[in-house]
């Protein structure tokens, strides 16, 4: 397994816990979503230390040889996230805790659609859920705002300690792009671009985009973001579509299925179109069921072919999946052990009376406990 020297091994999360009293509602269980990639290895491995941990790997995100490792340390649930949107999924829970108190932690709301029964039939053992992810924040966030859900539900996809991290997924979506367009004999220099969403991984693409020489036109539907683009000196639209006609290149960075792939399929482009996604093409694209069927080309993560009305061309990057999980591993280090921490500090934190509050978040005072160890870590590793 490739070894990446500048994570900090797990220890650095027994650093940060430690400066945490562990609370009464400490789980004995944990159900994990997450990447089966280097960045992960270290935090799923000092949960495996405390916790009996359940792992369910993102099957878009798969480093064989990490899963190979974890299947030694925890418990590989091979379980689709539409097998979890099913009726089956508080029996197949069941199965795993009994009677024992558990945890989830989630990224991209995979347990959102069953959310209301899991809680039902798991009243005083399920003591906490955290999201990941500004994509599945927004998923429980409507779920909250529908239904009645009494079991805390925490996030660390706003803290301040994820801005770095997202800073960096956009810095390595447009570098792993490049790599993919040089595989076609040409760079971002002079291309006519469409950012469609402008948070903080967008905003991120943006910038690194237009530091390569690229002309970058920014979409969202906020009308705020626009503004914020518009200061920025971008282009702005909001009419997508429109748009995709005549640019080089998308990149979607968001998870709100921005792009209906009928009616891509319908538009008169003017040339080939190149797409990067920043998650899956699930989440990416309305009707994603059309990419899923279309044939598969090439290697490191490849690519899909969708043509339209006009013979033209859209290349899917890694088949319209998140393009940073190809070519290498994660440019990201240690700087997505910032937010792991500060998982796992939740996940041991008493939480009591928090239920009912909406999403909930650790405090910044945490936060900042959490950066000043990080910060001696990193810069133990420099001098070494």
């Amino acid at each position: 397994m490739r070894h990446n020297e500048y994570l900090l091994d797990k220890s650095y999360f027994e650093k940060v816990a430690a400066l945490f009293n562990k609370g009464q509602s400490d789980p004995q269980k944990i159900l994990v979503v997450e990447h089966a990639v280097i960045n992960s290895l270290d935090f799923i491995d000092y949960l495996c230390e405390h916790y009996e941990v359940y792992f369910i790997p993102k099957p878009k995100s798969i480093d064989r040889k990490v899963l190979k490792h974890l299947s030694k340390t925890c418990t590989i649930l091979d379980v689709s996230r539409k097998e979890l949107a099913g009726v089956d999924t508080p029996n197949l829970i069941k199965e795993i805790v009994g009677q024992d108190t558990f945890a989830i932690i989630d990224i991209g709301g995979y347990f959102v659609p069953r959310l209301s029964d899991i809680q039902k039939q798991f009243k005083g053992q399920l003591v906490k859920i955290i999201e990941d992810t500004e994509n599945g924040y927004q998923k429980y966030e409507d779920k909250l705002s529908n239904n009645s859900i009494s079991v805390p539900i925490l996030s660390v996809a706003r803290s301040s300690l994820k801005i770095e991290e997202d800073f960096l997924v956009g810095h390595e979506i447009v570098v792993k792009s490049e790599i993919f367009l040089a595989d076609y004999g040409t760079t971002l220099l002079g291309k006519k671009v469409l950012v469609i969403g402008y948070g903080k991984v967008g905003s991120s693409i943006a910038g690194n985009l237009r530091k390569r020489g690229a002309i970058v036109i920014v979409a969202d539907k906020r009308a705020i973001r626009l503004a914020n683009a518009l200061a920025h000196g971008y282009q702005i639209t909001n009419d997508i579509y429109t748009e995709l006609i005549d640019v080089d290149i998308v990149y979607i960075a968001n998870g709100e299925k921005s792009i209906d792939t009928l009616q891509l399929k319908k538009l008169d482009l003017k040339h080939t179109l190149y797409s990067f996604s920043v998650t899956s093409a699930d989440d990416t694209f309305k009707n994603s069921q059309m990419i899923n069927k279309l044939p598969h080309y090439g290697h490191n993560g490849g690519y899909k072919i969708l043509k339209t009305k006009s013979n033209r061309t859209v290349i899917l990057a890694n088949s319209g999946n998140a393009i940073n999980f190809t070519y290498s591993i994660s440019t990201l280090a240690s700087y997505v052990q910032l937010t792991q921490a500060e998982m796992a500090v939740i996940l041991q934190k008493d939480i009591s009376g928090e239920e009912n509050q909406g999403i909930v978040e650790l405090n910044e005072n945490d936060r900042e406990k959490i950066a000043k160890e990080w910060l001696a870590e990193i810069f133990e590793v420099v001098k070494s």
